[in-house]
């Protein structure tokens, strides 16, 4: 059950990001704890297709997780 979430959770962070880029992150650091936003703030300084590039790989472990 707790794989099956984590799984799901990675699964559409890792889609959202790949299709909206930074700007899903700049959202999410509006909604984010303050101890979260250095972390929202080093991935935003990374370039878009690198950025992109790594949301495809969550997104990949995430659907490995899930159809595991």
């Amino acid at each position: 059950m707790l794989r099956k979430l984590l799984a799901l959770i990675l699964l559409g962070d890792g889609l959202i990001t790949v299709v909206w880029g930074p700007g899903f992150l700049r959202w999410q650091r509006e909604l984010a704890p303050r101890w979260y936003h250095p972390v929202l703030d080093g991935l935003l300084r990374w370039p878009s297709p690198l950025l992109r590039m790594g949301a495809a790989f969550e997104a990949l472990v995430g659907w490995w997780l899930l159809t595991r």
